[in-house]
């Protein structure tokens, strides 16, 4: 999908006409179909604009946000947050199973003779 000058003016209609051109990198020939940049809409710092954007476009248009921007605007729109800070490291059950304060050498290892390979 795509935020186009249509989409803002529609539900913001009392938009500026100076803004949306530079929204819209300077360029003064618009049309209802011209695409507005999802970076240039966060660089705006208008709420209203990105919780807009933010529920049109979800994680596209929220990871362009700083990260207090972005948690603010996530929950405005109700997106939910799943930034790599919150989520438990995926090798976490191995990394809690291996000693660290133990040299490789002082493990004990099986005795391998003593199995049999299946059949």
């Amino acid at each position: 999908m795509a935020i186009t000058v249509g989409d803002i003016y529609g539900q913001f209609p009392n938009f500026r006409p100076e803004d949306m051109i530079k929204l819209c990198n300077g360029n003064e020939n618009l049309n209802g179909r011209t695409v507005v940049p999802l970076a240039n809409i966060a660089a705006f710092n208008d709420n209203n604009l990105s919780i807009f954007a933010a529920e049109r476009e979800g994680k596209n248009y929220t990871n362009l946000l700083p990260k207090n921007a972005r948690t603010q605007i996530n929950q405005e729109a109700g997106i939910v947050d799943n930034t790599p800070d919150k989520k438990p490291g995926v090798n976490l059950q191995h990394q809690q199973a291996i000693p660290m304060d133990t040299s490789i050498f002082a493990i004990k290892s099986e005795n391998i003779s003593d199995k049999k390979a299946p059949v």
